[in-house]
């Protein structure tokens, strides 16, 4: 669980955890899901209903899910997504700093799109810092305490 990856730093700071896993999805198959106006959640894969939680879990072990809406057969993903964490998980979504909520909510989606691929780059240069499951943004000794 996500929750038990968060670690309070030396300085007080907490900070998140992030282990490859969670970066790189264990399957490249992707579970379609879809959503109704009842806003229930269709596994079509399965042909079963899914709960918020169990959406949640499957995301967690690392499978890539699409969500689309029923009608309009619309990418939801990442709305239905971010809905699932503030209603499921909000010690991960307040661990996000108020300053970077309030950049995303006044930039442009190009502006966002293009920071969020500059979190791709950095995830990819922090890689073997986050192979060994040590805090984001910890110090070098630190890290070595963490393993």
């Amino acid at each position: 669980m996500i929750s038990n990856n968060l670690a309070r730093g030396e300085s007080g700071i907490t900070r998140l955890r992030i282990s490859t896993a969670m970066i790189q999805s264990a399957s490249t198959d992707v579970i379609r899901i879809r959503k109704y106006p009842n806003r229930r959640l269709y596994d079509t894969s399965r042909s079963t209903h899914l709960t918020h939680d169990e959406v949640l879990a499957i995301v967690r072990r690392g499978n890539r899910v699409q969500i689309s809406d029923s009608r309009t057969e619309a990418d939801i993903t990442n709305e239905v997504l971010l809905q699932i964490l503030v209603a499921r998980d909000p010690s991960l979504v307040s661990a996000i700093p108020t300053t970077a909520l309030l950049a995303i909510a006044r930039a442009t989606p190009e502006a966002v799109a293009s920071a969020a691929d500059s979190f791709g780059e950095i995830c990819d240069a922090l890689r073997p810092a986050l192979a060994s499951n040590a805090p984001v943004g910890a110090a070098p000794a630190m890290a070595a305490r963490a393993r």
